[in-house]
């Protein structure tokens, strides 16, 4: 019947889609019959099979003609839904409907002027997923961040003598049925626009992240052993009188991986990549199982970091410190000379790490600074092993089309009150590089080893981008001057070239930045799609239990299939991989989007010091309201164009602005001259104008 149901909708024409008109062509109008059409409908519904729109008619959904996703809006009113493995739906001003930012929204199609360009409007919003609010309040309205002035969120008239004018409240969305205005029930009141970290709880609430921990969380935390016990070694291989130590940055506190190395007689490398045994107290369906679920990552917040799991394990007894036994597990492999690894092992162990390396002194270590060589060379002769293999891995994926996208970090030093006195940018050194590739050939090893036993897994896939961005990209680049040539198809090895034409130029970072906004989003899935970005057939994220619930289920699951040797498969086991895959998508990506927000607040507090000042930067980016200079120290700002001495035109296919009287034209990669005059340390915006 849902399906007879499902076919006379597809049919029928308008006036007859409704419940009535249904009951009437299906006979269906007695009581129960009746309930039993209205049940089907609901259920259709549901499926995203059709959609009921507000004149009560049903509407079959053709996947030409319509789309499900999550909307991403932006200030200035207009939004993309944002879809897996398509291009994202532009959503002009005033059709957007009632949705916010987030939602999960049906939209119809209603213009293709490319396979890249649809527009699109909202006509159902499916699941609200913004209901909470935080931002400024003045006189009636608050005001949060990232929403155009033309939206209006009105707090309830009973509230409003709770609240004080530049008070940073949070509150809940208690109606949403007008376009324009929302009306805004108190919740708290989190603080003064002026109080010192109040951008850290402003943000932290906004995306319901905490560090605080349920006191059952809490309770099952305190009981675990704070130290490795002897009935915890059973099974285990002991590597405790192995060398192996850590290498992170000075300041982490949460250590998950560690490394040993050596050289057999026949030149062949002994990697082992041993990782924080996570799971082994984070049990299955526990309190704290479920609440890294819902948490799905550690958040990392300027010089605070929002953990997936409490103190008690992420720094304590899963966290691989120096000069203590910790559990582990363990990949071990055997490399050869050509970077091929001919022989591997995955098993549980424990270990005990001979020190806590940093990447500075690392790095001192390989350019030959004697007083670290000296200080620790009980492990030199490792780390020139580490840096030979290193070359070695490098250079296989170089030649397999492997991209690295340079990417340029800003760091900021705060004094002991918060404050930020400085602001730098750092750089990755050889240290952090060979890290990633050690931890990338075990997350290959660990995803093809269960991909080519056929169970279930979690993976972490990145798909094809998309070539109409990537030629427009090419062009964009030759345009500037940069010679590079495009195959008939695009290859990993030409965004390689294309890299490598653009290396330390001025255009170097801009084009970094435009090839990584037209890649599509890595994520985690159930099957094994493969990573285009890394050309790798089968890749997983087994390094970082501690802060990444995906790994932690990796774990999990080598545990269940390798030393439990249970390969049992159910339909229900297949459905929570895709759960866990899709939470653990979203998760990571509101999170990233909070370390962002945070990261632009500190970017705007720190220049505030500079209003006034000339600075040189590089136009990343061009837009018909103006254009973006992103400044050596990576601070992006804005030149409106209402700032320019002259009227200027928008020429959307070059992605210019071109000045009417004067013919002069700004395009992205042009080195310009800007004057810093206004900071926003609220929105975290900062605007510039042309020198």
């Amino acid at each position: 019947m849902k399906k007879k149901v499902y076919q006379l909708i597809k049919k029928l024409n308008y006036k007859k889609r409704n419940v009535n008109g249904l009951a009437k062509v299906l006979n269906m109008q007695s009581g129960s019959d009746f309930q039993e059409l209205t049940k089907i409908l609901n259920e259709l519904e549901k499926d995203l099979l059709v959609y009921r729109d507000n004149n009560g008619y049903y509407h079959d959904i053709d996947n030409n003609k319509f789309e499900v996703g999550e909307l991403d809006l932006k200030y200035q009113g207009y939004g993309f839904l944002v879809l897996e493995n398509k291009p994202d739906i532009f959503i002009p001003q005033g059709k957007t409907h009632t949705a916010m930012n987030g939602d999960l929204c049906l939209v119809e199609i209603t213009r293709r002027k490319s396979s890249l360009k649809i527009e699109g409007k909202i006509v159902k919003i499916l699941k609200r997923e913004m209901k909470v609010i935080i931002g400024e309040y003045e006189d009636g309205e608050i005001h949060p961040k990232g929403y155009s002035e033309d939206i209006v969120f009105e707090l309830n008239q009973k509230d409003r003598n709770k609240v004080k004018d530049h008070q940073i409240i949070k509150g809940e969305i208690v109606d949403y049925s007008h376009h324009i205005v929302k009306r805004v029930k108190l919740l708290e009141v989190l603080g003064h626009v002026d109080d010192d970290g109040i951008e850290i709880i402003e943000i932290t609430h906004k995306f319901g992240l905490t560090n605080e921990f349920k006191p059952e969380e809490i309770k099952y935390a305190k009981s675990l052993p704070q130290v490795v016990l002897d009935e915890e070694l059973k099974g285990r291989r002991d590597l405790r009188k192995e060398t192996i130590f850590t290498i992170d940055s000075e300041s982490t506190k949460d250590i998950d991986d560690a490394i040993s190395i050596k050289k057999t007689d026949k030149g062949h490398f002994i990697l082992g990549v041993h990782i924080a045994d996570v799971s082994h107290y984070v049990k299955e369906d526990s309190v704290l199982d479920k609440s890294a679920y819902d948490r799905g990552t550690s958040v990392y917040l300027a010089d605070s970091v929002v953990p997936m799991l409490p103190r008690e394990l992420s720094n304590g007894i899963c966290s691989l410190n120096p000069n203590v036994d910790r559990l582990s597990m363990t990949c071990e492999m055997e490399i050869n000379k050509k970077g091929e690894v001919v022989l591997y092992d995955i098993y549980p162990s424990v270990i005990h790490s001979d020190h806590k390396m940093t990447y500075t002194n690392i790095n001192k270590i390989i350019a030959g600074d004697e007083d670290v060589i000296k200080e620790y060379k009980d492990i030199y002769q490792n780390v020139l092993i580490m840096k030979e293999l290193q070359d070695i891995l490098n250079d296989v994926r170089t030649k397999m089309g492997s991209i690295n996208f340079e990417t340029i970090e800003p760091k900021f030093i705060f004094n002991k009150s918060g404050k930020i006195t400085d602001m730098i940018v750092h750089e990755r050194g050889i240290g952090e590089q060979m890290i990633e590739e050690f931890m990338l050939v075990a997350n290959q090893v660990v995803a093809t080893h269960i991909y080519n036993l056929k169970l279930p897994f979690i993976y972490r896939v990145h798909e094809l981008p998309n070539e109409e961005k990537i030629e427009h990209i090419f062009t964009m680049v030759k345009e500037l001057g940069v010679e590079v040539e495009l195959e008939d198809n695009i290859t990993q090895q030409n965004l390689q070239k294309l890299l490598k034409s653009v290396e330390d130029t001025k255009y170097e970072k801009v084009i970094n930045t435009l090839l990584l906004r037209s890649m599509s989003k890595a994520r985690y899935a159930k099957e094994s799609l493969g990573h285009y970005g890394l050309a790798f057939d089968h890749y997983t994220h087994f390094t970082s239990p501690i802060r990444r619930y995906p790994d932690l289920i990796v774990h999990r699951f080598l545990r269940r299939y390798l030393f439990d040797n249970n390969k049992n498969i159910t339909e229900n086991l297949i459905d929570k991989f895709e759960y866990i895959a899709k939470q653990s998508s979203k998760q990571e990506r509101q999170a990233m989007q909070a370390e962002r927000e945070i990261m632009d607040i500190k970017k705007a507090e720190y220049m505030e010091q500079f209003i006034n000042k000339e600075f040189t930067g590089v136009i990343s980016s061009v837009l018909k309201f103006g254009m973006f200079v992103e400044l050596p120290n990576t601070v992006e700002g804005l030149v409106h164009v209402s700032t320019f001495k002259e009227e200027m035109q928008y020429d959307e296919k070059s992605m210019k602005l071109v000045g009417v009287s004067s013919d002069k034209s700004y395009n992205i990669g042009k080195e310009v001259n800007v004057k810093l005059v206004k900071v926003n340390k609220v929105l975290g915006k900062i605007d510039f104008e042309l020198v």
